[in-house]
């Protein structure tokens, strides 16, 4: 009796007890920079948005507007 209430009581506290925290790996400088440029290289940066309206028109598609301070060279 005693050893199914301690199998018992171990369970239900197991129910109570936080789960690890998955943090994900620290990435090096060179890491980070590699996977940064990879992304950024594959958008596509319009300069005039009066060309970005056009086009939009034409394709019945929204423009997605980003104004950003800085450079994404990592100085933002």
């Amino acid at each position: 009796m005693k050893s199914k209430f301690a199998l018992c009581l171990a369970a239900l506290m197991a129910l109570f007890v936080p789960a690890q925290s998955r943090q994900p790996a620290y990435l090096g400088g060179q890491t980070a920079h590699d996977r940064i440029t990879a992304m950024a290289s594959e958008l596509h940066w319009n300069q005039s948005l009066g060309q970005v309206e056009q086009s939009a028109r034409e394709q019945g598609k929204m423009v997605f507007w980003v104004h950003m301070l800085g450079s994404m060279t990592g100085a933002t």
